[in-house]
């Protein structure tokens, strides 16, 4: 009898050991899975407020090429402005004194 009732209790004792082990490795592929989805949703929020800087600083730098395309329209025209042959000759002729030489005073050099 006592054989029969060591064999017995080896057999609880592995059947509670089995289950143990069992129990924890539920535990640890459920613990396992929780990390897995936390990382995974803060991962989500970290990418989600990154492609918002992201996009809006693209949407300031896309203002800023806007403005700066308006001003070099404006410093374009203002530089035809500045540089029509007639106010190039007014300027010449008031400011420096400077005159059109007439037809004989041209000399032609070869």
């Amino acid at each position: 009898m006592n054989a029969a009732a060591r064999f017995t209790h080896q057999g609880e004792l592995s059947r509670s050991w089995a289950i143990v082990v069992l129990w924890s490795r539920t535990q640890f592929s459920t613990l396992v899975l929780l990390l897995a989805i936390i990382t995974s949703a803060l991962s989500i929020v970290y990418v989600t407020n990154a492609t918002r800087s992201m996009s809006a600083g693209i949407q300031q730098s896309l203002l800023e090429r806007d403005h700066l395309h308006v001003q070099w329209s404006q410093l374009l025209l203002e530089k035809s402005t500045w540089i029509t042959q007639a106010r190039v000759q007014h300027i010449a002729e008031k400011q420096l004194g400077m005159v059109v030489p007439r037809g004989k005073s041209v000399v032609i050099v070869e």
